[in-house]
């Protein structure tokens, strides 16, 4: 039985705990409402009297000292804002460089690879003893397989087999 007393104490302990938790929760948010209708109502007060200030009236030196401060604020604002945006731009700048680089830099690479191309179609026709067609036009070397020029645009029809030239 002891045993059941001694459950049956430490319930009501438990119990009545919960129940002081709970009243002090509910105490405790009743309190933070109405901080926040404090504050909404100074807030209202306060722009009550920065519609004052707004239009130029008159106010006493502690509230136009207040308002002169405000103002003040949202200068600064503008000038942060200001800044962030300089600081976005820059990025942008920054990162149209590194494209416009990149781009630059993938071109050169595939104008490399279309030349060590050609050099090699070159020596595998001079290894084979190849004659290389030219544009009878502009005299610029032909690939196989062009229908034009691509200097002149002269039609490859037009072009003829330089003899003693191999790719």
């Amino acid at each position: 039985m002891a045993f059941f007393d001694k459950l049956g104490e430490m319930t009501k302990i438990v119990s009545e705990k919960a129940n002081d938790s709970l009243a002090t929760n509910n105490l405790i948010a009743e309190i933070n409402l109405t901080k926040g209708n404090i504050q909404a109502l100074q807030r209202e007060l306060g722009e009550h009297y920065w519609a004052k200030f707004a239009v130029g009236e008159k106010l006493d030196d502690e509230a136009m000292f207040i308002c002169d401060k405000i103002v003040l604020a949202h200068d600064k604002i503008k000038l942060l804002e200001n800044q962030i945006e300089q600081i976005k731009a820059e990025g942008e700048a920054r990162k149209a460089e590194r494209a416009a680089a990149k781009a630059e830099q993938k071109a050169a690479e595939e104008a490399e690879k279309a030349a060590e191309k050609v050099e090699e179609a070159e020596k595998a026709a001079e290894k084979a003893g190849i004659e290389r067609p030219v544009c009878a036009g502009c005299g610029a070397d032909l690939t196989e397989g062009v229908k034009f020029c691509g200097q002149c645009g002269t039609p490859v029809e037009a072009a003829e087999p330089v003899e003693g030239v191999v790719e």
